[in-house]
């Protein structure tokens, strides 16, 4: 797995902001402050973790640059980040305007709130469920080893 570095990846542009050193993420991640890494390459990369302290979101990336796929996980614990938030996004042909989207908000206590949105037309849908969210849990990760957070499979 080859990572790279920066300030933070610009999605309109689809391209880093700003390229750092491993030496200056790894600061960062030290600190606890924002920084990104970038998985596969600095041009074209798979995804693209936004990492902080009590913080890491996963955008999962198609062959156009597009996320499809995020995943947002946040602080339950001074070692533990939860999986609270997982979006996926359909988008019209090869265009980045998207079609429609789904996004799963997951509670510690295992409910879930499903929200889908159409927009050509635009007419959304809400749904309640619950689920066992024992796989939400992941320990924060150490500079460096993203491995658990780039799973694209969550059970």
């Amino acid at each position: 797995m080859k990572v790279f570095y920066c300030k933070s990846w610009f999605q309109a542009q689809k391209r880093p902001t700003e390229v750092w050193t491993e030496e200056k993420a790894r600061k960062c991640h030290l600190e606890g402050a924002l920084y990104t890494a970038l998985i596969g390459s600095i041009e074209s990369p798979t995804c693209v973790l936004q990492i902080k302290n009590d913080f890491v979101a996963v955008s999962f990336l198609d062959n156009h640059l597009r996320d499809y796929v995020v995943y947002v996980f946040s602080e339950s614990s001074p070692e533990t980040l939860f999986l609270e938030r997982a979006t996926h996004r359909e988008y019209v042909g090869d265009t980045d305007q998207i079609d429609h989207a789904s996004i799963y908000y997951f509670k510690q206590d295992g409910s879930l709130t499903i929200t889908r949105q159409f927009f050509n037309p635009h007419r959304s849908e809400k749904a309640v469920s619950s689920t066992d969210v024992a796989a939400n849990f992941s320990p924060k990760p150490e500079f460096g080893h993203y491995e658990d957070f780039i799973r694209f499979e969550r059970s």
